[in-house]
């Protein structure tokens, strides 16, 4: 039995035990290695935990939430309850307790920073250089307002000085924005390993407080504590907390990066950030991710939007049966399989696919005798199902994502809907083939027994 899951050690300690964490104990170069080595765990379907990592005496913990069935062991559910699971949480909200007293995460306080001590990789081989990217950035409303969670990109430039990469889209943004009109600089704090179901939080597009969010998932309040030199609030587990403040007035160029899209991002100016002291616990794990990998694809494009994406589909008709944003392109097609839809249905289906999120560009609806979760099937619906000269609906000039290579600079670009269902008149006269299942080990292990 998997034991509680309530911070970064117990999960690691839950994927141990199922068998998906892989343990690196050889030496491993932060540069470029520590990338590579970390993909091929995660395409073999495992989380990484590097034991020696050159120049520092920190380990290193990788794609922890590399598979939806890892999120889903996060947060204590199956896989198939995933998307209902993440949908309820922000229908009950829980507020985080703030702890009196030492914690955790604040058993060690440096204030002569210096990030050279922490092991934050090169992932990627044209990375413009060492990414912090996996760690939850905490801001506050200027005023002493609400929290909000999400993930931003940040480029180490020297000993306690760091690129912030800010693009649209971002509440951490518009706090920054409104600090800056006033001539000042804005506190947040950066949580590196923490509770994953506050990892998962942080990746939902929320306009309250992700630490509600989390505390849902979790089933309890999120433990928090006061920064020491900011008033934001940390979570109390966390392995190492970055105390940083966004600079008013000041812009550097920062990239590139391997991005989600699975293309490197250009460089950009971008606004600069000083880390004013590091909080850890003793012994501490630093938590990354490679960019474009499964992880960073499914927290920040799938998971989270996979609950609207169904609902709003659902919602369109009653004939859907499944919906999903496939990991492979970069959360920008949706599939969704319908039960035998009416003329034009398909269409309608499509057009509230794509409102479920601005990143969606291409919508395919099958039907339900194909997996919707299987590149083949997808394929093979396209190929033999599709009549182009009218199933193929593109939409112009839509709001989408910059960093989409199709794109301009403002994220302006076609959007498309692909009716890939038998015809109504067809549906007789074509079926798809399926074969009984065998179990092919089984009947293998016989062979061997009968000494055949």
């Amino acid at each position: 039995m998997t034991g509680r899951i309530d911070d970064l050690r117990s999960f690691m300690a839950a994927l141990r035990q199922k068998g998906l964490l892989c343990d690196i104990t050889a030496p491993v170069d932060p540069v470029h290695d520590l990338g590579a080595v970390l993909r091929a765990c995660e395409q073999d379907g495992k989380a990484a935990y590097f034991h020696r990592v050159s120049g520092s005496s920190v380990p290193v913990l990788g794609s922890a939430l590399g598979s939806h069935e890892r999120i889903a062991l996060a947060i204590g559910c199956s896989r198939e309850a995933l998307g209902d699971v993440m949908e309820a949480a922000t229908q009950a909200p829980m507020p985080p307790k703030e702890i009196d007293g030492p914690a955790p995460c604040q058993e060690v306080v440096e204030t002569a920073v210096d990030l050279g001590t922490l092991p934050v990789p090169t992932h990627a081989p044209k990375d413009g250089g060492p990414y912090i990217n996996a760690g939850v950035v905490i801001a506050r409303a200027p005023g002493g307002g609400r929290h909000n969670l999400s993930y931003v990109r940040l480029q180490v430039k020297g000993k306690d000085r760091i690129g912030v990469n800010l693009n649209t889209w971002r509440h951490l943004l518009e706090f920054f924005e409104a600090a800056e009109k006033r001539g000042e600089n804005l506190p947040f704090c950066v949580a590196l390993g923490v509770d994953p179901a506050l990892m998962i939080a942080a990746a939902y597009r929320y306009d309250g407080d992700e630490y509600e969010i989390a505390g849902s998932l979790r089933g309890a309040p999120t433990a928090v504590v006061r920064a020491k030199t900011c008033d934001v609030l940390v979570p109390a587990t966390a392995e190492i907390v970055l105390e940083c403040e966004i600079l008013a007035g000041e812009r550097e160029a920062e990239g590139p990066m391997a991005e989600y899209t699975g293309h490197y991002s250009g460089v950009h100016p971008q606004p600069v950030g000083i880390v004013k002291a590091i909080t850890h616990r003793r012994d501490p794990i630093f938590q990354t991710t490679a960019g474009a990998s499964f992880e960073h694809l499914l927290l920040g494009t799938a998971v989270t939007r996979e609950p609207k994406l169904k609902r709003l589909c659902r919602q369109a008709s009653p004939r859907v049966r499944d919906a999903w944003l496939p990991p492979f392109a970069s959360g920008f097609l949706a599939v969704v399989a319908m039960e035998e839809p009416r003329p034009g249905e398909a269409r309608t289906v499509g057009i509230a696919a794509l409102n479920a999120h601005v990143n969606i560009n291409t919508v395919v609806v099958v039907d339900t005798d194909v997996d919707i979760f299987d590149p083949t099937e997808l394929f093979w619906a396209l190929s033999t199902r599709v009549r182009w000269e009218r199933d193929q609906v593109v939409i112009p000039g839509t709001l989408g994502n910059e960093l989409h290579p199709a794109a301009d600079r403002t994220g302006v670009i076609a959007k498309t809907i692909i009716d890939a269902t038998l015809a109504p008149e067809l549906r007789g006269s074509y079926s798809k083939i399926v074969y009984p299942k065998v179990d092919l080990a089984a009947l293998l292990a016989g062979q061997r027994g009968d000494g055949t």
